[in-house]
């Protein structure tokens, strides 16, 4: 059996590396039609699904049978797929109530289904990655993929700007080739979409994986090619992707990238305040103020870092009318129902509300995957009877109600238990960042800031989307984990 699998082994390897290249390649495509059609309707990333479908088939068993054991980083994941599982086990013991004709469980295949896309691409993106060279070759990938991306959002950006959205009928053609949604709808003509189902995915990819790399590299001085005049290729994709992330005019996509550079900004202030007391106790007048002698340089900081905040809030402002009736004196928002009106995320808020509620019901395993749609009805706030959108999908939809929260529905449908593994899962993985940031490889550092910003920016991502198919999250964590597992074996040699 060794020996089948010693030469089955490198033609799988020939096969997959053209295979995993595409799989990266079509990471911003979210809603291919030919294949969404051909796989019943889904928009989430079909292309991908396939690729690492075939990943799963031809590659990953025979590399784990070569090599026997999975990273330890993938155990507290699995803890929760068990749990997930059980949970969803345990609801057909509930008192489920009727959901249109759906049933209970198709409903939560589809759920485990999504899970397992979602296990499939990390595993894939874990094991592919298993030395520096494999590493720096996803990375290339990640960087094409990126370029590509930017090149067709600028293309739509030049069209807003300069021709009011008014898209040649090339461009529309070209876009429907790989998205389901027409560049002509009225509620997108004046935000850049890419390659995604809507602007808000964008900003999702953009702040799960090409961001944070780019951001990361940046902030190690590293590239995988070579650099001009001190500049990298990812300095300038960093450079592009900002500007591409804020004319997807996506609040939440907005809110993260925003949360990764508080984060930056804190680790800068703490840098330069500890340099600057240094430098003060070492002049003899001023070493008497001791550490009060920081205290005005840090109110500073503050008045400009709130201002830089400002100045964005209100440039986006210009743009995007919801964040302009926001800013507006009059009508000013007097609890958060009414602020959430006011920037039409009502729906979202109540669909989160009714999720809570879900959640306070059952809340130590919760309801199953997929299946809070069935109970939302019962436990939903009497505002949702003022919203046409939520009263059409109860009503007239054949399909059940979405919760539009990753990290609701976690709670809802996997409870505190399932919840609490999923977090502990980030937060290992965030510590495998930090212990990556401290390597002498320059790398392994890019690649542990990169995790980092992946899940900062994930916290308030996750309030934005709620499917475990979407690949982003997964790709990044897979890099981390393989780059963690990289430096421990580098340590023991």
């Amino acid at each position: 059996m060794k020996r089948v699998i010693f030469y089955l082994l490198p033609i799988a390897e020939s096969v997959a590396r053209p295979v995993m290249a595409l799989t990266i390649i079509t990471l911003p495509i979210t809603s291919l039609p030919l294949l969404s059609n051909l796989m019943g309707g889904t928009v989430v990333a079909p292309a991908v699904i396939i690729f690492t479908g075939i990943l799963m088939v031809i590659w990953v068993p025979l590399y784990v049978l070569r090599n026997g054991v999975l990273p330890g980083e993938i155990k507290p994941l699995l803890v929760f797929v068990c749990v997930a599982f059980a949970a969803s086990i345990m609801a057909f013991f509930l008192p489920i109530p009727p959901g249109k004709g759906n049933s209970v469980f198709r409903s939560e295949l589809e759920g485990l289904i999504t899970l397992a896309i979602g296990i499939s691409i990390y595993l894939v993106f874990t094991l592919w990655n298993r030395d520096s060279t494999y590493l720096k070759w996803t990375l290339r990938f990640i960087n094409l993929t990126g370029m590509i991306i930017l090149i067709w959002s600028f293309i739509q950006l030049v069209i807003i700007l300069f021709y009011s959205g008014r898209y040649p009928d090339l461009i529309v053609r070209l876009q429907s080739l790989w998205s389901s949604r027409n560049l002509l709808e009225l509620g997108f003509r004046n935000r850049v979409t890419g390659f995604a189902f809507e602007p808000s995915w964008l900003a999702h990819q953009l702040n799960l994986i090409f961001l944070p790399y780019w951001l990361a590299a940046t902030v190690t001085g590293y590239s995988v090619t070579k650099k001009f005049l001190r500049i990298s290729f990812e300095n300038i994709l960093l450079v592009g992707g900002v500007v591409i992330l804020f004319f997807s005019l996506s609040r939440v996509g907005l809110a993260a990238f925003l949360f990764t550079l508080v984060f930056i900004v804190l680790r800068i202030n703490a840098w330069l305040l500890g340099w600057i007391q240094k430098r003060f106790h070492s002049l003899p007048v001023l070493a008497r103020t001791g550490k009060w002698a920081v205290v005005p340089l840090s109110l500073l900081m503050v008045v400009f870092y709130a201002s830089l905040v400002l100045g964005m809030v209100f440039l986006a402002a210009r743009f995007d009318p919801r964040m302009a009736r926001l800013l507006a004196l009059k009508n000013i928002p007097t609890n958060f129902f009414d602020f959430a009106a006011k920037v039409d995320i009502l729906e979202r808020v109540i669909y989160w509300a009714g999720g809570l509620r879900i959640f306070s019901h059952y809340p130590l395993l919760g309801v199953g995957l997929g299946n809070s749609g069935f109970f939302f009805p019962q436990q939903m706030p009497y505002l949702a009877y003022r919203s046409s959108e939520i009263m059409y999908t109860i009503n007239d939809a054949a399909y059940l109600v979405n919760i539009k929260s990753f990290w609701v529905r976690l709670l809802a449908e996997t409870g505190l238990v399932g919840f609490s593994l999923f977090a502990a899962w980030q937060a290992f993985l965030w510590g495998a960042g930090k212990f990556l940031r401290s390597n002498r490889s320059a790398l392994m550092r890019t690649v542990g800031w990169m995790g980092t910003f992946a899940i900062l920016a994930f916290i308030p991502e996750g309030f934005s989307i709620d499917s475990f198919a979407l690949p982003y999250l997964w790709v990044s964590m897979g890099l981390v984990t393989a780059a963690v597992v990289l430096a421990r074996r580098e340590e023991k040699l």
